[in-house]
């Protein structure tokens, strides 16, 4: 679990006589409700149209203040709802309001090569990006980059043309990336460092759907079992609208005949062809040692010269994952242990 964020709905005859000094009062007693770790973990984020108090909880930072902090099990989310539910009664204004769930947002890690970056994964998120358009017809995932390089940070899978928009999302990021960017003391980045050694390795998948169901009393929402509810339903969706491995099968197939029509034509037309020349004139359109393997199957009939190109492409394209650090050699490889990572999450 990462992040939720919820409606306040308040009594209509509360509503209806609400003053902007009791709408203040309510803003700052949520953003001050604190967990009995001593952490803030509520933010106050706007009043609907219809009045009711949008509000984000996060599920990290009620143990640890961030959201390096890893929720495993269930029991740390009944101790959320607990506490929050028990703020809410306190409230003369909050204490018999609504909660309406409007956004779940559910983590899943996986650990980095020990020698890559999130940039170095970025073909497997071409191969994903494959994957999703073909389930999800109307959506036109997204990449934000560093400028400077001209690396990405973070990759978002939405099931709409607009991700802002979106039912559905899945969000790719480098966590230890995302935590500098927000955190301006450098020592709490040292301590984060300590005391999370593996964090700069860490890589977030993150699902994020809206949610549309009834509306919880405080009781309620204090007994809602969350973890249980969406986070196996929330990992099936990963793998099935990224990492469906007979969707990558299919599109490794298809790549293999593409770049081996391309080679066919580039030996034709070449005056002195050579397999190096091809591999870097076509290294945007290669995604994986694999693919190109398969394509010379299919357009060198010979064994010995097949062998020989194998011999000679392997090379160029170990050279291109050493030199730009960027994962072609085994990109299969990578999306099954990623898939497999996720297979794995087990909730209680």
């Amino acid at each position: 679990m990462d992040t939720i964020q919820i409606a306040i709905i308040l009594n209509e005859e509360k509503l209806e006589k609400l003053s902007t000094i009791d709408t203040k009062n309510i803003m700052r007693y949520i953003n001050g409700i604190t967990s009995e770790y001593g952490y803030r973990y509520c933010d106050f984020y706007k009043i609907s149209n219809v009045g009711n108090f949008i509000v984000k909880i996060s599920y990290p930072r009620f143990f640890d203040g961030i959201n390096a902090y890893l929720i495993t099990n269930s029991i740390e989310c009944d101790q959320v709802h607990w506490n929050f539910s028990m703020n809410m009664s306190k409230h003369p204004l909050l204490c018999d309001a609504q909660i309406e769930l409007n956004r779940v947002d559910i983590p899943f890690t996986f650990m980095m090569g020990q020698n890559y970056d999130f940039h170095s994964y970025r073909k497997v998120y071409q191969v994903l990006d494959y994957v999703y358009r073909k389930k999800n017809i109307k959506s036109n995932p997204k990449a934000y980059t560093n400028v400077a390089e001209y690396k990405p940070e973070t990759i978002i899978y939405a099931d709409t043309p607009t991700p802002a928009k979106y039912n559905k999302k899945v969000m790719f990021y480098d966590q230890y990336n995302n935590l500098k960017a927000k955190t301006d003391d450098k020592e709490r980045l040292y301590e984060l460092e300590a005391k999370y050694d593996e964090l700069s390795k860490r890589m977030r998948i993150e699902v994020s759907k809206r949610i549309n169901r009834k509306a919880f009393s405080i009781d309620e929402f204090s007994q809602f079992n969350i973890f249980k509810e969406y986070s196996v339903k929330y990992k099936e969706y990963i793998l099935d609208n990224l990492f469906d491995l007979n969707e990558v099968n299919e599109f490794y197939e298809k790549s293999a005949m593409e770049i081996a029509t391309r080679l066919l034509v580039y030996r034709e037309e070449a005056t002195n062809f050579n397999y190096e020349n091809f591999i870097y004139r076509e290294i945007q359109h290669i995604y994986d040692y694999e693919i190109i393997r398969r394509a010379l199957k299919i357009c060198i009939e010979n064994v010995k010269t097949r062998e020989k190109a194998v011999t000679a492409i392997k090379k160029v394209l170990m050279n291109y994952q050493l030199n730009e650090n960027i994962i072609v050699m085994e990109t299969y490889i990578t999306i099954k242990e990623m898939r497999e990572a996720i297979f794995r999450y087990l909730p209680w």
